[in-house]
C-alpha cells in the first residue's frame, strides 16, 4: 500500500538593507516608499529621518532672500543684511523703507547685490543702497557747452586772421592762442584752425577740438559718473547744428570733473559758429565767439530745459556671468547685458569689448527664468532654452533649443549643484548638464507636478530642495539626492493662510527656508552660534515622520507568504515608533510600537503578520531614527496565491 505524499514547506529569508526613496509610480519596489515624510538619504543605505531645523525667528512678508558673504532679506519695504559670522540676533545692516513691497529678483556681482524691479544696488561692505539709474533736469539752472580738446580743456583766443604771426620777427608769449581762418567772413567756422604758441620751440602748434565740454549744475549729486552712457534731451537745435550733432540721444561720459563732463562731438555739418561757447537756460540759448567779440541769442528753445537720464531696462529675471549682469524683458522679447563690470550702464555701445549688449529673440511666449551654468548664460521659456555663447559683445551668439524649459511661476526653482542645473518644467523636474534636459521626476506624481503654480528651489550639499504649490493650494517640499538619484519629502510647515509661497536661500554650508511665517535653518549645527542655549532651544523637537513601503511579496514567483517581519532601528531619545501592516491592500493594523527614552538605542521589533499574498509596512512616529534593516521570513503556501487558498 502506497502512503500519501507529504507537502514539504520551503522556508526562506530575505533582508532589506539598502532603502530607496519616494516612488509614487505603479512600479514602487519593496525597498521604496509610496508615501514618505521627513526621511532622508543622508545615512544611505539606511533610511534616516531628516535633521531637525532651527527656527531663526518669525518673519512676515518675505519678498526675497539672497546670499553674498552674508544673507540679505527683504521683508516688506525693509532690507536686512547679516554677515555669515555675525550673530543672528542683531542685523549688521537694516534699511527701512528702502524698496517697494514687491517680490524681488536678486543677483550678486562683486560686493553688490542687485535688486529688481527696484533697480537698486546694495553694497555688502558699506551697507549703502543706491539706485542703478540716474536722472537730472535743468529746471532753472544754466548749462554751459563748449568745444574742447581730448583732455577737456577749453580755449580763448587773443587774435585771429588769415595768417598767424611769424615768431621769428614777432615773438609771442608762450601759450598765446591764435585762430587761423580760411574765410575772413566766417572766422568762427569749423574749418578754421586753432593754434597755440610754443615759445621754446618757436612754432605754432595746432590744437584739435574734437570733444565737447558740458557743465550741468548738480549732475554729480544726481549720481552720474565717468563712463556712464546717458540719454540727453532738450539741447537746442542751434547748439547741435553749430557745435555737435550728437548731443541729444545716447551720450558717453568720457571724462568728468565735478558737474562738467567731456564727450566726443563734432558738427553735423560745416559750422559757421563752431569756435565759441554756449550758455543755455530754459528761456534762451546764447552763443559767444571764442574771442568774446560776437554774441548771438536764440529764444526758441525747449522751455522744459535739458534733461539727462542713465536708463536701466525693466528686467524680469537676472543672472550673472563673466562680470556682467544679464536680464530679460518679455514685453520686448529682448535679452540684455550690462556694461562689463558696471551694472549701472545698459546702453553703452562704443564698439569695444566692455560694451553693453542686447538682442531680440524670436521664440514665442514670455520668459520664465534665467540662470548661469558651466559658464553659459541661459534664458528660459516654457518650451525653449536660449543659450549664449561668446566672450564679448562682438562674438555673442544666441542658440535657441526647443525643449522643456522652466514652467511659468517656477523661476525660483533654478538651482545649480555640481555643474548640473535643476528646475521645474511643465512636465516635471529637469536636470541640465550642457546638452538636453533630462526628466528626473519619473518616480513622482506627474499629474500633480504639471499643475504647479509656484515653485522655489535651493541646494544643500548634494541635495536639491523643491518647494511646489499646486493649483488648489496644496504644498510639498521634495528633496532630491543628486548623488544617489533618490527622492524624499519633508513637511512644509507652511501657514495655511499665507499666499506668498516659500523662499529659499542657499549658501555653501546652509539652506535657509521661509515658510510664510518663520525663517528656518536646515542644518542648525552649521550656524555660528549653534552651541548657545537659545539656539538649542529653537531647534525642532519631535519631528513627525512616516514611510509606507511598496508591495512586499511580488518579487518571488513561488506561492509564499511572509510569516515573520523583523525591523531593526537605531533611535535617539526621545523617539516613538509605530509599525503598521496592510495585507493584500486591506486596512492598516498596528503590529507594534516602541518608545525610546535613552540617549541612543538599538531597537529590534519582530512581528507576525496575518496570512496574505502581499503586504505593505508603514513606519511612523516622532523623533530621530534610522531604519537599518527589515528582515522577512517566507513560508510556502499551497494553492492559488492570488486567491490566498
Amino acid at each position: 500500500m502506497e502512503l500519501p505524499r507529504l507537502y514539504s514547506l520551503q522556508n526562506g529569508r530575505s533582508i532589506l538593507t539598502a532603502f530607496g526613496g519616494l516612488n509614487e509610480s505603479y512600479a514602487c519596489g519593496e525597498a521604496e516608499f509610496t508615501e514618505e515624510m521627513n526621511f532622508s538619504s543622508q545615512s544611505y543605505p539606511a533610511l534616516q529621518t531628516r535633521n531637525p531645523r532651527r527656527k531663526l525667528g518669525t518673519l512676515a512678508n518675505c519678498n526675497g532672500m539672497y546670499h553674498l558673504n552674508g544673507r540679505l532679506t527683504c521683508t516688506g519695504t525693509t532690507l536686512t543684511y547679516r554677515l555669515d559670522d555675525s550673530s543672528t540676533g542683531t542685523p549688521y545692516f537694516e534699511l527701512k523703507n528702502a524698496v517697494t513691497d514687491t517680490k524681488k529678483i536678486m543677483v550678486g556681482m562683486g560686493t553688490q547685490i542687485l535688486i529688481w524691479p527696484d533697480a537698486k544696488s546694495f553694497d555688502t561692505k558699506t551697507g549703502k543702497l543706491e539706485s542703478l539709474s540716474a536722472e537730472w533736469s535743468q529746471e532753472s539752472g544754466t548749462v554751459k557747452i563748449s568745444p574742447c580738446d581730448a583732455g577737456g580743456k577749453t580755449y580763448e583766443v587773443e587774435d585771429y586772421g588769415k595768417t598767424e604771426p611769424d615768431l621769428e620777427t614777432d615773438p609771442q608769449p608762450d601759450g598765446t592762442m591764435f585762430l587761423r581762418v580760411n574765410d575772413i567772413r566766417k572766422p568762427w567756422s569749423y574749418m578754421s584752425t586753432l593754434l597755440q604758441c610754443d615759445a621754446t620751440m618757436k612754432k605754432w602748434v595746432e590744437i584739435k577740438l574734437s570733444n565737447v565740454r558740458m557743465t550741468l549744475p548738480g549732475l554729480a549729486a544726481a549720481g552720474f559718473k565717468k563712463g556712464d552712457t546717458m540719454t540727453v534731451s532738450g539741447i537746442p537745435s542751434e547748439v547741435e547744428t553749430y557745435l555737435a550733432g550728437n548731443l541729444n540721444g545716447e551720450v558717453n561720459i568720457e571724462q568728468m570733473d565735478g558737474d562738467s563732463i567731456v564727450m566726443t562731438g563734432a558738427p553735423a555739418q560745416e559750422s559757421k559758429a563752431y569756435y565759441g561757447s554756449w550758455t543755455v537756460t530754459t528761456a534762451m540759448a546764447k552763443w559767444t565767439s571764442i574771442d568774446g567779440g560776437e554774441v548771438a541769442v536764440y529764444g526758441d528753445v525747449d522751455k522744459a530745459g535739458i534733461t539727462a537720464q542713465r536708463r536701466v531696462p525693466e528686467l524680469e529675471y537676472l543672472t550673472e556671468n563673466s562680470n556682467r549682469v544679464w536680464g530679460c524683458n518679455s514685453k520686448e522679447n529682448v535679452i540684455y547685458s550690462c556694461k562689463q563690470g558696471d551694472p549701472t550702464n545698459w546702453y553703452c555701445y562704443n564698439g569695444i569689448a566692455s560694451d553693453s549688449y542686447a538682442v531680440t529673440v524670436g521664440s514665442e511666449g514670455g520668459f520664465t527664468g534665467a540662470a548661469t551654468c558651466m559658464g553659459y548664460v541661459l534664458f528660459f521659456k516654457e518650451n525653449t532654452i536660449h543659450k549664449i555663447y561668446g566672450s564679448r559683445p562682438a562674438d555673442y551668439q544666441v542658440v535657441s533649443t526647443q525643449c522643456r524649459g522652466v514652467a511659468k511661476g517656477a523661476s525660483r526653482s533654478l538651482s545649480v549643484i555640481n555643474e548640473t542645473l535643476y528646475y521645474l518644467s511643465t512636465e516635471g523636474v529637469m536636470a541640465w548638464d550642457g546638452s538636453l534636459p533630462v526628466n528626473i521626476s519619473g518616480r513622482l506624481g506627474r499629474s500633480w507636478l504639471m499643475n504647479v503654480k509656484y515653485a522655489a528651489g535651493g541646494a544643500l550639499d548634494a541635495r536639491y530642495y523643491l518647494y511646489a504649490k499646486g493649483s488648489s493650494g496644496e504644498t510639498r517640499l521634495l528633496v532630491y539626492d543628486t548623488e544617489r538619484s533618490l527622492w524624499h519629502e519633508e513637511n512644509t510647515n507652511e501657514n495655511s493662510g499665507s499666499a506668498a509661497g516659500w523662499e529659499m536661500c542657499s549658501t555653501r554650508q546652509q539652506l535657509y527656508l521661509w515658510d510664510g511665517e518663520a525663517l528656518w535653518a536646515a542644518e542648525p549645527n552649521r550656524e555660528s552660534d549653534w552651541d548657545t542655549a537659545a539656539a538649542k532651544a529653537a531647534v525642532e523637537q519631535n519631528v513627525v515622520f512616516t514611510a509606507t513601503t511598496g508591495d512586499i511579496g511580488l518579487t518571488s514567483p513561488d506561492d509564499k507568504y511572509v510569516s515573520r517581519v523583523t525591523l531593526r532601528v537605531d533611535a535617539l531619545a526621545p523617539s516613538t515608533l509605530v509599525v503598521q501592516v496592510s495585507c493584500d491592500g486591506g486596512e492598516w493594523e498596528k503590529l507594534g510600537e516602541a518608545a525610546v527614552q535613552h540617549k541612543w538605542t538599538q531597537v529590534n521589533l519582530p512581528f507576525v503578520p496575518a496570512r496574505h499574498d502581499t503586504l505593505r509596512l508603514r513606519i511612523s512616529g516622532t523623533g530621530q531614527i534610522a531604519v537599518r534593516s527589515i528582515a522577512f521570513t517566507f513560508a510556502a503556501s499551497r494553492g492559488n496565491r492570488v486567491a490566498g487558498a
